[in-house]
């Protein structure tokens, strides 16, 4: 693949990154898609309540399957658990 390039792929694709052989961070964008009815409670997102109160009724709608913590530093005090997700 080629800088800027994206990959469309089903989440039980067999996939590895390739060696980071410099010391700057690589960072890359990851967005998930699944059914509504498909609940997958190792693929969070820590919503902090008065982000929740300012975002447009569809977004909380889309966002009510995932915690809600009452502070945004409680919110950021773990990592989401996407980051340690596997199969």
């Amino acid at each position: 693949m080629k800088r800027g390039d994206i990959l469309i792929r089903d989440v039980r694709h067999i996939h590895r990154g390739t060696p980071n052989r410099t010391n700057e961070p690589r960072p890359m964008v990851v967005l998930g898609y699944s059914r509504r009815w498909l609940f997958r409670p190792e693929v969070q997102i820590r919503v902090a309540r008065e982000v929740l109160e300012q975002v447009p009724a569809r977004t909380r709608q889309w966002l009510r399957f995932n915690p809600v913590f009452n502070t945004l530093e409680e919110a950021q005090k773990d990592k989401e658990l996407y980051r340690s997700f596997a199969y």
